[in-house]
């Protein structure tokens, strides 16, 4: 594990990781997307952006997981077709 420091919305945050370069890039994210709430809603302060932003980032997590489990059933679909197929 490797201690960084990241920078999130003005704030630095001392942080142990395994993937330097993951967290470094989640942070720029997440800095990103707090900057585009706060020119949305310029007088909200960090923590409300700051769940605002979690809030985005959970739905797409939601997302992906539901474009991953389609995937994976049009994979077993395909599969079971082949293997049908090729017998």
């Amino acid at each position: 594990m490797e201690k960084i420091d990241v920078n999130v919305y003005g704030d630095s945050y001392p942080l142990r990781v395994e993937r330097r370069e993951l967290t470094e890039k989640a942070a720029r994210d997440v800095d990103g997307v707090m900057r585009i709430f706060a020119e949305k809603a310029p007088t909200f302060e960090a923590a409300r952006l700051a769940v605002l932003a979690a809030i985005s980032f959970a739905e797409r997590k939601i997302e992906l997981e539901e474009e991953m489990s389609l995937l994976r059933q049009s994979i077993a679909r395909l599969n079971v077709f082949i293997g049908q197929n090729l017998e």
